[in-house]
Order: C-alpha cells, then structure tokens, then sequence
C-alpha cells in the first residue's frame, strides 16, 4: 500500500458518512421521528389561570421575552456580570413546577455568560437587591427544540425570581 491511501480511504470514508448524515437531517430517513414544532412566542400561549400571568401588564424585552416587578428591592443593581444569588420557582405553561430553589440553598451563578439560560441573562440584571421579578421566556431564550430533564422542547418557561445577593 502506497503511503497516504489509507488517510484517503478514510477521507472518503467520513465524507460519505457526513454525506448520509447531511441527508437525514434534510428528511432523507422516512422512518425518522417528525421534527420539533416551532418554537411557540408567549403570545401564543395559553397559561394556567393559577399562574396569573397577564402579558399586557409586562414589559416585552426586544428579544420578544417579558418580565414584570412583583416586588421591586431596594438593595444593589444586579449588572449583566454580576454575581448573584437567587431563591426562584420555574414552570411550565400549564403550571406545573419543573425546578425550584424552594427552601434549599439558593443558587449563585454569574450573569453574562454561559451558566444560566439566556433569558435570565436578560432578565435578572437591572433588578435590585431583596427583589422579586417574573420572567416569561421565549423557548429560543431558553431550552429550545431540544428541551432539557422535564422541560419538553420549545416550550416557553415562566420564572418567578427572587434577587438575595449582588456581588
């Protein structure tokens, strides 16, 4: 065997593989399951009545998510690369909690970059310390098509967010 032949094999070998994997993501295998619907806006939404969530009375970020002041704090501003800590409930449109801090330890992350979905890199900084804010966010925003644990893809997410510490 000359040198190099094998690389080549293999070459062709992955261009063929990239090839038929290119091919089911544009519909080729018809066994495959059907793709995610779009990603719905909260416009779109029907939410729990429980949840009182009225999109009329909240502010629509440019990036299509809303947030409103429950409570507003008096405490430190919370920057786009703050360090916060954080009690908060999440859920689904139907009311169903998906996570919570509840009375456990709360959770501390920095805003800004990539620990927290980008919705609450949006939506938390600009709150005060002692704060309590709700956030509903676009699927884009947040687990998106795929989904995550016991969030189903596209699905919109309300968050109920208390502001503890600023740092």
């Amino acid at each position: 065997m000359r040198p190099g032949r094998g690389r080549l094999r293999g070459h062709l070998a992955a261009v063929w593989v990239s090839a038929g994997v290119l091919a089911l993501g544009c519909g080729g295998n018809a066994g495959a399951p059907p793709a995610p619907a779009s990603p719905s806006e909260p416009e779109d939404v029907s939410f729990a009545p429980e949840l009182k969530v009225d999109l009329a009375k909240m502010q629509r970020l440019p990036s299509g998510m809303y947030v409103a002041d429950l409570r507003e704090g008096t405490g430190l501003t919370a920057q786009h690369t703050s360090l916060v800590s954080v009690r908060y409930v999440g859920y689904l449109p139907d009311g169903k909690v998906f996570d919570t801090t509840g009375a456990g330890e709360p959770l501390t992350c920095r805003l800004g970059g990539s620990e927290v979905i980008r919705g609450w890199n949006q939506g938390i900084p600009g709150m005060k310390r002692g704060g309590l804010r709700r956030l509903v966010i676009p699927p884009g925003l947040a687990y998106g098509r795929r989904g995550r644990g016991a969030v189903p893809p596209n699905a919109t997410l309300i968050f109920d967010v208390q502001l503890l510490e600023v740092r």
